[in-house]
């Protein structure tokens, strides 16, 4: 039971730290992790790691820095590879700092954490281990059971966010590709205003092409690569589009909380999910 108390208490303590870092980057408040209440796990991970690794060093500073410094660093790394490999997005870019590895790792933030670790195990860690002594076993139990639970749920609800976001990002391909496939035919604008203009949003020039009279041979052209009546494949956009403005409050939370993050499975689909990043997060534009 101890060691799923330091997980909850050193998350928490983490995403106060990070929290406070990235509001003052950002310049306003940010609710910053991957779940949406106060805890960021992979720093109750990392603590856990550290406490069980080098509490043994204790009396060696030195030492607790520099396995510090190598722990925390694989464990970042390894969390950002898992993510990117689960979601197919990259939620935090170092490529812009000195030494890094792979932008998923940086000197500057590594060298944080060994002093970090430091701390932990000389200074912070045995002022936990008396203050959880200190509190009835009958209170801890209870804790530990509210928090599992909400954590289990709060986990839930971000992964199917995130499934949702991805479905978004298919939605708006699929609308673009659609669009081009009639701007083809059509030819509404020149191509290059037509990039243009799609890029400022479809509402646009789904209306324009709703406007458009049509003859026979260019409808028909238009029908043989579609499935349904042309004003209904509008119709369709129009609706799919008007659901990729329906916001929610982990979508933003998330977005606000890695401002970097962007899709890697192609530089087609990052477009579309920086282009869904800036229509969830604006506030007062839907």
């Amino acid at each position: 039971m101890d060691y799923i108390l330091y997980f909850f208490i050193y998350s928490f303590l983490g995403w106060i730290c990070e929290s406070i870092y990235c509001s003052c980057l950002q310049k306003k408040i940010v609710n910053r992790g991957f779940l949406n209440g106060p805890i960021c796990p992979v720093y109750g991970i990392g603590a856990l790691i550290v406490i069980t690794g080098l509490w043994s060093y204790r009396d060696n500073m030195m030492a607790v820095f520099v396995l510090g410094f190598i722990l925390t660093s694989i464990l970042e790394y390894a969390t950002a590879t898992v993510l990117e490999k689960l979601f197919h997005a990259k939620w935090w870019d170092y490529s812009n700092y000195k030494f890094n590895i792979h932008g998923k790792v940086c000197l500057l933030n590594s060298t944080m954490f060994g002093f970090l670790s430091l701390f932990v195990i000389e200074i912070l860690h045995p002022s936990v281990i008396d203050l959880l002594s200190r509190i009835n076993s009958t209170v801890l139990y209870v804790f530990l059971v509210l928090a599992v639970a909400t954590t289990i749920a709060d986990l839930a609800a971000t992964v199917k966010a995130l499934n949702t976001l991805t479905v978004k990002v298919d939605v708006l391909y699929n609308i673009v590709e659609d669009m081009k496939k009639i701007h083809a035919k059509l030819k509404l604008y020149e191509d290059e205003e037509f990039i243009r203009r799609l890029k400022q949003g479809p509402d646009e020039m789904i209306e324009r092409m709703k406007a458009l009279k049509i003859n026979e041979v260019q409808l028909q052209s238009i029908l043989d690569e579609m499935d349904m009546a042309f004003d209904e494949k509008l119709d369709e956009m129009q609706l799919k589009f008007k659901s990729l403005k329906e916001k929610a409050y982990i979508h933003r939370r998330l977005l606000n909380a890695f401002p970097n993050m962007r899709s890697i499975k192609s530089k087609k689909r990052d477009v579309h999910f920086q282009y869904i990043k800036n229509l969830l997060k604006d506030k007062t534009k839907y």
